[in-house]
Protein backbone atom coordinates (compact mmCIF):
# COMPACT_ATOMS: atom_id res chain seq x y z
CA UNK A 1 0.00 0.00 0.00
CA UNK A 2 1.46 3.12 -0.73
CA UNK A 3 2.20 5.71 1.84
CA UNK A 4 -0.11 8.73 2.97
CA UNK A 5 0.45 11.66 4.46
CA UNK A 6 -1.28 11.70 7.71
CA UNK A 7 -2.10 15.62 7.53
CA UNK A 8 -3.75 15.76 4.04
CA UNK A 9 -3.76 12.47 2.12
CA UNK A 10 -0.34 13.32 -0.19
CA UNK A 11 1.19 10.40 -1.53
CA UNK A 12 4.71 10.07 0.50
CA UNK A 13 7.92 8.61 -1.04
CA UNK A 14 9.90 7.99 2.75
CA UNK A 15 9.69 7.23 6.19
CA UNK A 16 7.99 10.50 7.34
CA UNK A 17 4.70 10.95 8.40
CA UNK A 18 3.61 13.71 6.92
CA UNK A 19 4.16 15.81 3.66
CA UNK A 20 6.67 19.14 3.58
CA UNK A 21 3.76 20.84 2.02
CA UNK A 22 1.71 19.93 5.34
CA UNK A 23 4.99 20.38 7.60
CA UNK A 24 5.76 23.94 5.70
CA UNK A 25 1.71 24.60 6.67
CA UNK A 26 1.60 24.00 10.36
CA UNK A 27 4.88 25.30 11.40
CA UNK A 28 5.44 28.74 9.00
CA UNK A 29 2.11 29.08 7.90
CA UNK A 30 3.23 28.94 4.24
CA UNK A 31 0.36 27.50 1.85
CA UNK A 32 1.47 25.85 -1.83
CA UNK A 33 -1.49 25.24 -3.99
CA UNK A 34 -2.45 21.70 -4.61
CA UNK A 35 -1.86 19.91 -8.17
CA UNK A 36 -4.95 18.18 -7.80
CA UNK A 37 -8.32 19.43 -8.93
CA UNK A 38 -11.40 19.96 -8.04
CA UNK A 39 -12.71 17.15 -10.47
CA UNK A 40 -10.07 15.08 -8.74
CA UNK A 41 -12.10 15.99 -5.46
CA UNK A 42 -15.43 14.77 -7.05
CA UNK A 43 -14.54 11.67 -8.56
CA UNK A 44 -13.41 10.84 -5.18
CA UNK A 45 -16.58 11.57 -3.75
CA UNK A 46 -18.60 9.73 -6.55
CA UNK A 47 -16.78 6.43 -5.48
CA UNK A 48 -18.35 6.29 -2.50
CA UNK A 49 -20.60 3.24 -2.07
CA UNK A 50 -24.32 4.76 -1.60
CA UNK A 51 -25.60 2.91 1.11
CA UNK A 52 -22.45 4.32 3.56
CA UNK A 53 -22.69 6.88 5.96
CA UNK A 54 -22.06 10.61 4.93
CA UNK A 55 -21.14 13.48 7.35
CA UNK A 56 -21.89 16.05 4.62
CA UNK A 57 -20.68 19.76 6.89
CA UNK A 58 -21.20 23.07 6.21
CA UNK A 59 -20.42 26.28 7.49
CA UNK A 60 -23.29 28.18 9.30
CA UNK A 61 -21.40 30.97 7.60
CA UNK A 62 -21.78 30.07 4.03
CA UNK A 63 -24.05 27.29 3.18
CA UNK A 64 -23.30 24.80 0.21
CA UNK A 65 -25.07 21.76 -0.10
CA UNK A 66 -24.62 19.84 -3.27
CA UNK A 67 -23.63 16.40 -4.33
CA UNK A 68 -26.03 14.57 -2.45
CA UNK A 69 -28.38 12.70 -4.96
CA UNK A 70 -26.80 9.91 -4.71
CA UNK A 71 -26.68 9.10 -0.77
CA UNK A 72 -28.78 6.98 1.16
CA UNK A 73 -27.68 7.76 4.57
CA UNK A 74 -26.64 11.30 5.41
CA UNK A 75 -26.26 13.72 8.29
CA UNK A 76 -26.02 16.93 8.03
CA UNK A 77 -23.63 18.92 10.31
CA UNK A 78 -23.71 22.53 10.36
CA UNK A 79 -20.60 23.88 11.74
CA UNK A 80 -19.42 26.98 13.04
CA UNK A 81 -22.31 27.76 15.64
CA UNK A 82 -19.67 29.77 18.02
CA UNK A 83 -18.77 32.05 15.54
CA UNK A 84 -23.22 33.38 14.95
CA UNK A 85 -24.31 35.29 17.83
CA UNK A 86 -25.79 33.37 21.13
CA UNK A 87 -29.07 34.43 20.93
CA UNK A 88 -29.82 32.02 17.24
CA UNK A 89 -31.10 29.33 18.45
CA UNK A 90 -30.27 25.22 17.52
CA UNK A 91 -33.92 24.72 17.20
CA UNK A 92 -34.56 27.32 14.60
CA UNK A 93 -31.86 26.67 12.16
CA UNK A 94 -32.42 22.71 12.39
CA UNK A 95 -36.10 23.50 11.50
CA UNK A 96 -35.07 25.79 8.54
CA UNK A 97 -33.06 22.72 7.31
CA UNK A 98 -35.95 20.37 7.53
CA UNK A 99 -38.64 22.40 6.02
CA UNK A 100 -35.91 22.93 3.04
CA UNK A 101 -34.11 19.26 2.75
CA UNK A 102 -36.04 16.58 4.46
CA UNK A 103 -34.19 13.70 2.94
CA UNK A 104 -31.46 14.24 5.52
CA UNK A 105 -31.39 11.30 8.21
CA UNK A 106 -30.35 13.92 10.83
CA UNK A 107 -29.48 17.35 11.07
CA UNK A 108 -26.87 18.58 14.24
CA UNK A 109 -25.56 22.07 15.11
CA UNK A 110 -21.82 22.29 16.19
CA UNK A 111 -19.00 23.95 16.93
CA UNK A 112 -16.05 21.95 17.23
CA UNK A 113 -13.56 24.64 18.58
CA UNK A 114 -15.85 24.57 21.35
CA UNK A 115 -16.80 20.91 21.59
CA UNK A 116 -20.45 21.97 21.72
CA UNK A 117 -22.99 19.01 20.50
CA UNK A 118 -20.37 16.85 19.36
CA UNK A 119 -21.00 13.88 22.04
CA UNK A 120 -24.70 14.37 20.27
CA UNK A 121 -23.25 14.18 16.60
CA UNK A 122 -21.05 11.31 18.11
CA UNK A 123 -24.12 9.18 18.94
CA UNK A 124 -25.57 9.75 15.64
CA UNK A 125 -22.90 8.76 13.48
CA UNK A 126 -22.95 5.58 15.65
CA UNK A 127 -26.38 4.84 15.31
CA UNK A 128 -27.04 5.52 11.42
CA UNK A 129 -23.45 4.02 9.92
CA UNK A 130 -24.01 0.89 7.93
CA UNK A 131 -20.49 -0.05 8.11
CA UNK A 132 -17.23 0.77 9.89
CA UNK A 133 -16.21 3.02 7.22
CA UNK A 134 -17.99 6.62 7.85
CA UNK A 135 -17.26 9.40 4.88
CA UNK A 136 -17.01 13.13 5.68
CA UNK A 137 -17.45 15.53 2.79
CA UNK A 138 -18.11 19.32 2.31
CA UNK A 139 -16.93 22.36 0.63
CA UNK A 140 -13.57 23.61 1.49
CA UNK A 141 -13.32 25.93 4.65
CA UNK A 142 -16.25 24.25 5.90
CA UNK A 143 -14.77 23.14 9.21
CA UNK A 144 -14.50 19.47 8.04
CA UNK A 145 -11.10 18.69 9.00
CA UNK A 146 -11.31 20.76 12.41
CA UNK A 147 -14.72 18.42 13.31
CA UNK A 148 -12.16 15.32 12.36
CA UNK A 149 -10.06 15.90 14.66
CA UNK A 150 -12.39 17.10 17.43
CA UNK A 151 -13.71 13.54 17.07
CA UNK A 152 -9.86 12.00 16.82
CA UNK A 153 -9.39 13.92 20.43
CA UNK A 154 -11.99 12.92 21.64
CA UNK A 155 -13.32 9.24 20.68
CA UNK A 156 -10.17 7.83 19.93
CA UNK A 157 -6.61 7.28 21.79
CA UNK A 158 -4.46 8.91 19.15
CA UNK A 159 -3.68 12.78 18.18
CA UNK A 160 -5.17 15.00 15.87
CA UNK A 161 -3.59 14.60 12.94
CA UNK A 162 -4.96 16.34 9.86
CA UNK A 163 -4.04 19.57 8.92
CA UNK A 164 -5.87 22.31 9.15
CA UNK A 165 -6.32 25.99 8.08
CA UNK A 166 -8.01 28.71 5.93
CA UNK A 167 -6.67 28.23 2.83
CA UNK A 168 -8.82 25.88 0.22
CA UNK A 169 -7.71 22.24 -1.02
CA UNK A 170 -5.62 21.88 2.48
CA UNK A 171 -7.14 17.86 1.81
CA UNK A 172 -6.37 16.90 -1.60
CA UNK A 173 -6.85 12.32 -1.15
CA UNK A 174 -8.84 10.33 1.24
CA UNK A 175 -7.51 9.81 5.02
CA UNK A 176 -8.51 7.06 7.07
CA UNK A 177 -8.65 7.93 10.62
CA UNK A 178 -9.53 4.72 12.85
CA UNK A 179 -11.17 5.71 15.79
CA UNK A 180 -12.48 2.18 17.13
CA UNK A 181 -12.23 -1.22 16.55
CA UNK A 182 -15.91 -0.57 14.48
CA UNK A 183 -15.46 3.19 13.53
CA UNK A 184 -12.72 4.97 10.54
CA UNK A 185 -13.88 7.89 9.66
CA UNK A 186 -12.30 8.62 6.13
CA UNK A 187 -11.57 12.22 5.27
CA UNK A 188 -11.81 13.75 1.69
CA UNK A 189 -11.21 16.41 -0.08
CA UNK A 190 -12.95 19.63 0.74
CA UNK A 191 -14.86 20.47 -2.79
CA UNK A 192 -14.18 23.70 -4.18
CA UNK A 193 -16.60 26.25 -5.65
CA UNK A 194 -15.42 28.40 -8.13
CA UNK A 195 -16.99 31.18 -7.34
CA UNK A 196 -15.80 31.58 -3.75
CA UNK A 197 -14.18 34.48 -2.99
CA UNK A 198 -11.45 32.93 -1.08
CA UNK A 199 -10.18 31.96 -4.67
CA UNK A 200 -9.38 35.25 -5.97
CA UNK A 201 -7.49 37.54 -2.67
CA UNK A 202 -4.03 37.32 -1.47
CA UNK A 203 -3.79 35.39 2.27
CA UNK A 204 -3.38 38.45 4.35
CA UNK A 205 -7.44 39.24 2.67
CA UNK A 206 -8.45 36.12 3.63
CA UNK A 207 -7.42 36.08 7.43
CA UNK A 208 -9.11 39.21 7.81
CA UNK A 209 -12.56 38.28 6.45
CA UNK A 210 -12.31 34.51 8.13
CA UNK A 211 -14.24 35.27 11.29
CA UNK A 212 -11.83 34.12 14.73
CA UNK A 213 -14.74 35.29 17.15
CA UNK A 214 -18.52 35.33 17.36
CA UNK A 215 -19.45 37.78 14.56
CA UNK A 216 -21.46 41.08 15.88
CA UNK A 217 -23.93 42.02 13.41
CA UNK A 218 -23.94 45.24 11.77
CA UNK A 219 -27.54 46.15 11.26
CA UNK A 220 -28.13 49.46 8.78
CA UNK A 221 -31.99 51.22 8.72
CA UNK A 222 -32.07 52.21 5.25
CA UNK A 223 -34.48 54.19 2.82
CA UNK A 224 -33.97 55.42 -0.71
CA UNK A 225 -30.50 54.83 -2.10
CA UNK A 226 -27.15 54.22 -0.67
CA UNK A 227 -24.23 52.68 -0.80
CA UNK A 228 -21.58 50.58 1.18
CA UNK A 229 -17.55 49.96 0.30
CA UNK A 230 -16.66 46.28 1.71
CA UNK A 231 -12.93 46.05 2.24
CA UNK A 232 -12.50 47.77 -1.23
CA UNK A 233 -13.31 43.93 -1.96
CA UNK A 234 -17.12 45.27 -3.41
CA UNK A 235 -19.38 47.82 -4.02
CA UNK A 236 -23.24 47.44 -2.83
CA UNK A 237 -25.79 49.89 -3.94
CA UNK A 238 -29.16 49.77 -2.76
CA UNK A 239 -32.11 50.94 -3.39
CA UNK A 240 -35.77 50.48 -1.03
CA UNK A 241 -38.72 52.04 0.16
CA UNK A 242 -37.75 51.15 3.81
CA UNK A 243 -35.98 48.10 5.56
CA UNK A 244 -33.23 47.03 7.68
CA UNK A 245 -29.93 45.39 6.18
CA UNK A 246 -27.95 43.16 8.78
CA UNK A 247 -24.61 41.95 7.92
CA UNK A 248 -23.01 39.44 9.22
CA UNK A 249 -19.08 39.78 8.17
CA UNK A 250 -16.34 39.25 10.03
CA UNK A 251 -15.50 42.16 12.75
CA UNK A 252 -12.28 42.69 11.12
CA UNK A 253 -13.76 43.72 7.86
CA UNK A 254 -14.11 47.59 7.12
CA UNK A 255 -17.53 48.49 6.06
CA UNK A 256 -17.92 52.04 4.92
CA UNK A 257 -20.78 53.77 3.31
CA UNK A 258 -20.66 56.47 0.88
CA UNK A 259 -22.97 58.81 -0.85
CA UNK A 260 -24.65 57.38 -4.32
CA UNK A 261 -22.69 59.90 -6.30
CA UNK A 262 -19.47 58.87 -5.14
CA UNK A 263 -18.07 56.86 -7.98
CA UNK A 264 -15.41 55.05 -6.41
CA UNK A 265 -15.87 51.22 -8.29
CA UNK A 266 -18.60 51.78 -10.51
CA UNK A 267 -16.29 51.56 -13.08
CA UNK A 268 -16.40 47.77 -12.47
CA UNK A 269 -18.44 44.46 -13.16
CA UNK A 270 -22.17 45.29 -12.22
CA UNK A 271 -24.71 42.51 -11.21
CA UNK A 272 -28.27 43.45 -10.13
CA UNK A 273 -30.02 41.54 -7.52
CA UNK A 274 -33.77 41.85 -6.29
CA UNK A 275 -34.18 40.91 -2.97
CA UNK A 276 -37.68 40.17 -2.23
CA UNK A 277 -39.09 40.27 1.60
CA UNK A 278 -37.43 38.36 4.20
CA UNK A 279 -34.82 37.32 2.49
CA UNK A 280 -30.60 37.05 2.92
CA UNK A 281 -28.05 38.40 -0.24
CA UNK A 282 -25.18 35.68 0.44
CA UNK A 283 -21.83 36.89 -1.36
CA UNK A 284 -19.82 33.54 -1.45
CA UNK A 285 -17.46 32.68 1.51
CA UNK A 286 -17.54 36.24 2.47
CA UNK A 287 -20.87 37.17 4.50
CA UNK A 288 -24.59 37.07 4.55
CA UNK A 289 -26.69 40.32 4.69
CA UNK A 290 -30.43 39.86 5.61
CA UNK A 291 -33.07 42.38 4.16
CA UNK A 292 -36.84 42.43 5.71
CA UNK A 293 -38.55 43.88 2.73
CA UNK A 294 -37.87 44.13 -0.83
CA UNK A 295 -34.10 45.82 -2.12
CA UNK A 296 -33.01 46.25 -5.30
CA UNK A 297 -28.94 45.48 -5.09
CA UNK A 298 -26.41 46.68 -7.37
CA UNK A 299 -22.98 45.15 -6.29
CA UNK A 300 -19.94 46.31 -8.52
CA UNK A 301 -16.38 44.20 -8.32
CA UNK A 302 -14.49 42.32 -10.55
CA UNK A 303 -13.85 39.49 -8.62
CA UNK A 304 -15.76 36.86 -9.87
CA UNK A 305 -17.65 35.87 -6.58
CA UNK A 306 -21.10 34.19 -6.43
CA UNK A 307 -24.35 36.17 -5.15
CA UNK A 308 -27.14 33.86 -4.13
CA UNK A 309 -30.65 34.68 -2.64
CA UNK A 310 -32.56 32.51 0.10
CA UNK A 311 -35.38 32.71 2.68
CA UNK A 312 -33.99 34.37 6.31
CA UNK A 313 -31.55 31.77 7.58
CA UNK A 314 -31.67 34.26 11.30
Amino acid sequence: MNKRCIGCGAPLNNDEQICRRCFRLQNYGEYQEPITTNEDYLKIISNINKDELVIYVTSLLNININYLEKFNNVILVLTKKDLLPKSVQDYKLIKYFKDRYPNFKEIEVISSIKNYHLDELYHKIIKHQTSKNVYVIGYTNSGKSTLINKLIKNYSDKEPQITTSIFPSTTIDKINIPITNHLTIIDTPGIVSPTSIINHIDHSMLKKITPKKTIKPRTYQIKGKGSLIIENLLRLDYDTKETSMTIYISNSVNIIRVKPSNPKMQDQAKKTIFISDNEDLIIEDLCFIKFTKRTKINIYTDIDVGLNTRDNLI
